[in-house]
């Protein structure tokens, strides 16, 4: 799905930022590679599939709201928000184990997940995520996972 070219792209792109929510920044790389693993799971839905490619189709696609282009890895933040929405929605109806089976990071996916969307508005301005998640297809979720 998302080989490891891909993976230290990215990951070469976000290392070293230390600018506003750098953590969340960092967390990019295994965000996508969680999201692959994920859509070939066959334990997840198809509608959470589609959700998970929606999100990874607005990761890669160079029309967005925050650009890299423009603002660097901070150009990211809209795309980790988009991202965790996605994961939050699959966390709130399947077991969390499933998820986290797949998961490469180092810090608790849970809380960070529930962090970040409720800091989403802060991330990328009030309203924006709604407006990216209907545009995808999506709703914004709860502040985060039932787990």
């Amino acid at each position: 799905m998302l080989g490891e070219d891909f993976y230290r792209q990215i990951r070469d792109r976000v290392s070293g930022y230390t600018g506003p929510y750098g953590e969340y920044v960092l967390l990019v790389p295994d965000l996508l590679v969680l999201v692959g693993k994920l859509m070939l799971d066959p334990r997840v839905a198809a509608k959470h599939k589609a959700y998970l490619g929606a999100a990874l189709a607005y990761v890669v696609s160079p029309i967005d709201l925050l650009s890299e282009r423009k603002f660097g890895a901070a150009g990211y933040l809209d795309d980790i928000a988009v991202l965790v929405a996605a994961l939050n929605q699959l966390l709130n109806e399947v077991d969390p184990q499933v998820v986290l089976n797949h998961w490469s990071g180092n810090v608790d996916l849970l809380a960070k997940v529930r962090e970040i969307l409720g800091q989403a508005d802060q991330l990328i301005g009030k309203g924006r995520l709604e407006k990216i998640l209907e545009g995808l297809g999506m709703r914004r979720p709860a502040s985060g996972p039932v787990a």
